[in-house]
């Protein structure tokens, strides 16, 4: 779920990077996570190829532990003689503490199919962690409303696994159902890996199973860059992920970053 062209891309990173720098000048508690990925998929024979990019600004709000989080997303999918441009952009709030994070998110995306025409939808939900010794438990849950009447709800949950303080494993599920349509399941396994603690850039790379009512599943595997930034100096990947930007839970939709 990302975004109609480049420029309206480029746009919404801007207007995201102002926000939350504004926001970190206020409150010098600002972290936030930048991404890009590419993934080659596979359906039955045929084949196409995807690539996004991705921010997220978290910025505290001076009390009792609630944070507020700006996220915008681009991707683009092309297989099969078909090209899709999709971009999401969400608003979240949570509560942060040491034991993990509850919050609620509401966001917009915009799927744009060539030959096929455009559907957008509005999301709403909420979101929440838990720290239990070198494993983060996650679910979320919500509904959204879409054009042409493709409302539906949505839920889903991860377990991550620190192997070492800058090495972690993944593996999600995430569920949606749109009424009158069908659903979808998305399983996903992933391992992130940060280079450098001083220089805080981590790659990853994983496999995604994503199966539609009355389609066939498709096999996706995928490869990826983050880069961390925080107002903490230099830390570990579980630290930055604990107590940074929220990048699993504010999309209603699986999410490789």
């Amino acid at each position: 779920m990302k975004l109609r062209s480049t420029i309206l891309a480029s746009a919404g990173a801007l207007a995201l990077a102002t926000f939350a720098t504004g926001a970190a000048q206020a409150e010098g508690d600002f972290s936030g996570v930048l991404g890009a990925d590419y993934a080659h998929l596979d359906a039955n024979g045929g084949s196409g190829n995807s690539w996004g990019i991705n921010g997220s600004g978290a910025f505290g709000f001076g009390m009792s532990n609630l944070v507020g989080e700006v996220d915008g997303a681009y991707r683009n999918e092309s297989g099969g003689g078909l090209n899709a441009d999709d971009w999401n952009i969400d608003g979240s709030v949570f509560w942060r503490a040491a034991q993990g994070r509850l919050g609620a998110v509401v966001g917009y995306s915009s799927t744009h199919v060539s030959a096929l025409g455009t559907v957008h939808a509005t999301n709403y939900g909420g979101f929440g962690e838990w720290y239990l010794g070198n494993v983060t438990l996650g679910a979320k849950a919500g509904g959204f409303s879409g054009s042409g009447h493709s409302d539906g709800d949505y839920l889903g949950a991860a377990l991550s696994l620190y192997a070492m303080p800058d090495l972690a494993f993944r593996g999600s599920y995430d569920y949606a159902h749109v009424q009158h349509a069908g659903n979808e399941n998305d399983w996903t396994i992933q391992g992130e890996w940060l280079v450098s603690e001083q220089t805080p850039v981590s790659v990853f790379a994983g496999y995604e199973n994503s199966h539609l009512s009355g389609l066939s599943s498709l096999n996706i595997w995928f490869v990826g860059i983050k880069l961390y930034t925080n107002s903490n100096g230099s830390t570990t990947l579980v630290d930055r992920q604990r107590n940074g930007a929220a990048t699993w839970g504010t999309e209603f939709g699986g999410t490789r970053f």
